[in-house]
């Protein structure tokens, strides 16, 4: 009986011992366990915090790249503009009106598109080099002129001077284009111009054209002066603007001058949809067919009416421009100082806009007079014109006259 007892005994001391060893083990467990869960959330909240630091740091990153590449863009539209020496402006007006030695009409014609395209181009690519975009690049042709694209897609909105010359600069190749695609394509302006140069012979030798095309060439010359005005006083400004007038006298000058620079393409735009507009009339329903659809149902003669518009518009870019200097001008100087200095290029700006628009206005009232000669007694032309504007219009054409300069508008026809 006592070895029973402490058989019990011994086994109930075991059973303690056990027990006290499983509580110890698991509580060991447990502190493991909770050792752990601490260690993973503690690397788990590690893990987050990085993350959130690495996002934080990237999007700073990127914000300071945008703000590095709008800083430099804006940095690059800024700086001086190194404008080509006037004799090359000169030249290329010039040299393409010498074609007028070859055939009489091509002075006025070629001559007229490639001046203004040429002279327009080397102010477009003094700007683009200051900027870091050239226009250029010495790869194949493919490449560099998707490079052209590029350039000129990211400087155009930023420089409002590259605005204005590539306004002039469409317009010149636009109409060369145009001028092309007649002469090849349409065998009655070939015999229009073999009339004119016949004509010219009558009056004397080759040289004695020689007055006519150097006049030309200074009016060329005189359409691309207030884009030397805008490149030279509108260094840094874009195309970008906020709506409405308010923030004082600079604000609406600015944006006064911005609407002239896109009135100037405007203006060359409405040209060129009315050549379209002509043309493809004409070749579906016949040479004597009367336009009087599409854009001509509001101008009697968008090509003439375009055209002052946009070497209007472009003149009052050049004014615009001193006048916005003007009054930003806060040196001791004063405003006077810019007027003076650039008074030569406004002269000659205001002549280009005048005899231009002379031009043009003498050959609306040419066209008018032979239009009317031609439809006046049809209903539908006498409607078309209650109801169309005639534009810019200099005179009545007697007709004499209107049969002189029948030949001799080259840019549109009846």
């Amino acid at each position: 009986m006592h070895d029973l007892c402490d058989k019990r005994t011994k086994g109930l001391c075991k059973l303690r011992m056990t027990s006290t060893t499983l509580e110890s083990s698991i509580t060991i467990d447990s502190r493991t366990i909770d050792s752990r869960r601490h260690t993973l959330g503690s690397r788990r909240t590690t893990a987050v915090a990085g993350t959130g630091i690495f996002l934080c740091t990237l999007l700073k990153s990127n914000a300071a790249i945008a703000k590095t590449a709008a800083t430099t863009l804006s940095s690059a539209a800024a700086a001086p503009v190194l404008l080509p020496p006037l004799y090359k402006i000169l030249l290329a007006c010039l040299l393409p009106t010498l074609l007028g030695y070859y055939k009489s009409e091509y002075g006025v014609s070629y001559g007229y598109g490639t001046a203004m395209a040429a002279s327009s181009y080397l102010i477009l690519s003094s700007i683009s080099q200051s900027a870091g975009l050239p226009l250029t690049k010495p790869d194949a042709i493919l490449s560099s002129l998707t490079a052209t694209v590029d350039s000129l897609r990211t400087l155009l909105p930023a420089s409002l001077p590259a605005f204005h010359a590539f306004a002039l600069l469409f317009y010149g190749t636009r109409l060369n284009l145009f001028l092309l695609y007649r002469e090849l394509c349409l065998p009655r302006f070939r015999a229009m111009r073999e009339r004119i140069e016949d004509r010219a012979k009558k009056q004397g030798g080759r040289m004695k054209r020689t007055p006519f095309l150097l006049s030309c060439t200074f009016l060329y010359f005189c359409l691309s002066c207030p884009v030397l005005v805008t490149t030279k006083l509108c260094e840094g400004m874009s195309m970008s603007c906020s709506l409405g007038l308010g923030g004082g006298l600079i604000s609406i000058l600015e944006q006064s001058l911005r609407l002239s620079v896109i009135l100037a393409l405007s203006g060359f735009l409405l040209g060129a949809f009315g050549d379209l507009n002509k043309s493809f009339g004409k070749m579906l329903k016949g040479e004597d067919t009367l336009i009087t659809g599409g854009i001509f149902r509001y101008f009697r003669h968008p090509n003439y009416t375009g055209e002052v518009i946009g070497w209007t518009s472009s003149c009052l870019a050049a004014f615009l421009a001193v006048a916005l200097k003007t009054v930003a001008d806060t040196s001791s100087n004063g405003g006077l100082y810019v007027w003076k200095s650039m008074a030569g290029f406004l002269s000659l700006s205001v002549i280009g806009a005048i005899g231009i628009s002379f031009v043009l206005g003498t050959a609306t009232a040419g066209l008018e007079f032979r239009q009317q000669e031609k439809y006046g007694d049809s209903e539908e032309y006498k409607q078309w014109v209650k109801k169309s504007w005639v534009g810019f219009k200099m005179g009545k054409q007697k007709k004499d006259e209107g049969e002189n300069n029948a030949d001799a508008e080259e840019t549109e026809e009846e």
